[in-house]
C-alpha cells in the first residue's frame, strides 16, 4: 500500500481562508499533478481525472473522490478507482501554532488491485508521496496568493 503524508509549515493567512480553501474540493482538483480535468457529481462526490506519470507508462487515471466527512479544519475522502482497480483514501487538515501560523498537512493512501497491481503498487509506492508533497505546496501557495 501506497502512502504520502506531507506538512507545509508557518501558513500566515487567516485560518478561516484556509479552512474554507480545503472545504471546496474544486479548488484544489485543479492543483493535482497532471490535472486533465474533473466533474462534480453531487455535494459528496467529484470524478477526478489526471495524468498520471508511473515510470514508463503514463495514463489517464479516472478516480471518483467520495467525501467521508468534512469539518472546517479537517476534510477526509474515499478515492475509488474507475478506469483502473486503484483505491485510497486521504485527508487534509488544518492546525494552528500558537504564534498563529497554521499548517496544512495532507495524507493519501493508495492500493492497486487486479492483475496489474504487482506491477503497479511497487509505481504507486513512489507516485503517492510525490503527488501529496507537489499537491500540499501547490495548496498552500495557492491560499496565499488569494
Amino acid at each position: 500500500m501506497a502512502t504520502g503524508l506531507y506538512t507545509s509549515e508557518a501558513i500566515y493567512i487567516q485560518r478561516e481562508k484556509l479552512e474554507s480553501f480545503i472545504q471546496n474540493r474544486e479548488k484544489w482538483a485543479v492543483l493535482i499533478p497532471g490535472y486533465l480535468h474533473h466533474e462534480l457529481l453531487n455535494e459528496n462526490n467529484m470524478i477526478w481525472v489526471f495524468q498520471g506519470d508511473f515510470g514508463i507508462i503514463q495514463k489517464a487515471v479516472k478516480v471518483e473522490l467520495q467525501m467521508k466527512s468534512s469539518e472546517p479544519h479537517q476534510v477526509l475522502f474515499d478515492l475509488v478507482g474507475l478506469s483502473d482497480p486503484i483505491n485510497g483514501d486521504g485527508s487534509f487538515e488544518i492546525k494552528q501554532h500558537q504564534d498563529e501560523s497554521l499548517q496544512l498537512t495532507g495524507s493519501l493512501t493508495m492500493k492497486a488491485g487486479g492483475f496489474l497491481a504487482g506491477m503497479m503498487n511497487p509505481v504507486l509506492e513512489k507516485f503517492v508521496p510525490q503527488l501529496v508533497e507537489q499537491l500540499v505546496r501547490q495548496m498552500a501557495l495557492t491560499v496565499a496568493k488569494e
